[in-house]
């Protein structure tokens, strides 16, 4: 049996909350399930947690284990139980042990109070804003229909003040509506010194065609503003890139060939794969696995986990065939979903993958002195290139033996 083990979880903690996102895949995508859940985790289920976590620390001799702190709205759940929570969490440590925290959040409830915790136990901070306000607006509204914009910059204000030397940045799911330029200003102008971009949550059973082949576009156009001035602003997408192109290592599922080492948590003690493939069905992720009868082995071994966890290796033959694909790593597995053929597809974001990677490796290759070229083997490949590499290579690929379980997720079965 492979040897899976998790370094990571995401704890959702509070499963409601006090926004209304239209393309939020935990509420607004088909899956209904949070309604059978508990608006906010128990002590009972955090003491459970806290068991497992020491038996696979023990038993695969982890040192540093990230727990994500999410929602719904993780700051639902008040400042008292928080604190309960978290000091529970940190007391895992030991002088061989290290609990990392960080939260995500929508910055609607942040105050200085909260500022103080996240210092305090030491957690890092991301706020979620989509760029200007009528962009943020459009999509990032209350219950109300209310938009949320001047409320999140508040909080956002908050933290440039209370966490100057603290790490704290912002998420921002693309909007190619948006110019790209003005976008990347106005992050400028708010004083943001950490940013990632998220690539709208889509996968070929659902998807606006309109995102589709313009994201690179979009993204290059940041690029090249970003590049000249580095120094200035962290984004994470771009650093991730770049590292990939050299052949670094890293632990992102978005991207890149390495095993994704994280389970999720929700607030009834249900231990599953990532989140986001809930927009793949209702209850798609359930898998009748819980922190109180099952040990974190038992998930990782469930299919879906275990094509997630696998996801930069359990590749289409396409992806396979692609001079790109230890970079791209297929892209995020949410995105490569159909009815059809299962998580056996590229991602709907291919083409947009491979012109932006390609471009990003071209410029940095310009940027490089000729003896790092040379150590490092690294060539510049135009977009046209790699896709004729594909046409070149893909009869060549014998059908991978991980297939079967790729398309056993399909749902449309044919005579």
């Amino acid at each position: 049996m492979e040897n899976l083990f998790i370094h990571s979880i995401v704890l959702k903690i509070a499963s409601r909350c006090n926004i209304n996102c239209s393309y939020c895949y935990m509420y607004n995508m088909g899956d209904t399930s949070y309604l059978t859940q508990p608006k906010a985790i128990s002590t009972k289920t955090i003491d459970q947690l806290c068991l497992r976590i020491k038996e696979h620390r023990v038993e695969h001799n982890v040192k540093v284990f990230n727990i994500y702190l999410h929602g719904g709205e993780p700051l639902l759940v008040g400042k008292e139980k928080f604190i309960s929570i978290v000091e529970k969490l940190k007391g895992l440590e030991d002088s061989n042990f290290k609990i990392k925290l960080s939260i995500q959040t929508n910055g609607m409830l942040v105050d200085r109070e909260w500022c103080d915790i996240f210092i305090k136990y030491s957690i890092t901070v991301g706020i979620s804003l989509d760029g200007t306000k009528e962009y943020n607006d459009a999509n990032r509204l209350d219950f109300k229909g209310n938009g949320t914009y001047d409320r999140v910059v508040k909080g956002i204000e908050i933290c440039n003040y209370k966490l100057k030397n603290h790490p704290f940045g912002i998420l921002t799911v693309l909007n190619t509506n948006s110019n790209p330029t003005s976008t990347y200003d106005h992050f400028k102008d708010l004083g943001i010194l950490g940013l990632d971009f998220l690539l709208l949550d889509e996968n070929y059973d659902q998807f606006d065609a309109l995102n589709i082949g313009k994201s690179a576009q979009w993204l290059i156009e940041v690029f090249e503003l970003w590049i000249m001035e580095k120094d200035y602003l962290s984004i994470r997408f771009f650093e991730v890139i770049i590292r990939a192109v050299f052949g670094g290592s890293y632990h992102v599922d978005l991207l890149g060939s390495s095993t994704n080492n994280v389970l999720v948590v929700e607030t009834n003690g249900a231990v599953e794969a990532v989140d986001v493939l809930k927009i793949c069905g209702e209850k798609f992720t359930k898998n009748d696995l819980d922190v109180f009868k099952n040990q974190f082995n038992d998930a990782l071994h469930n299919n879906l986990a275990k094509i997630y966890y696998n996801s930069g290796k359990y590749l289409p033959k396409k992806c396979l065939a692609c001079p790109v694909n230890s970079v791209c790593g297929g892209g995020f597995i949410a995105h490569r979903y159909s009815s059809k053929n299962g998580f056996n597809n590229p991602s709907v974001y291919c083409e947009d993958l491979l012109r932006l990677i390609t471009h990003i490796q071209n410029r940095v290759v310009d940027e490089i002195p000729e003896e790092i070229k040379n150590d490092t083997g690294i060539e510049k490949l135009t977009f046209e290139e790699a896709n004729q590499i594909i046409l070149n290579e893909l009869p060549l690929i014998e059908e991978p033996d991980y297939i079967d379980l790729l398309e056993s997720f399909r749902k449309i079965e044919y005579a």
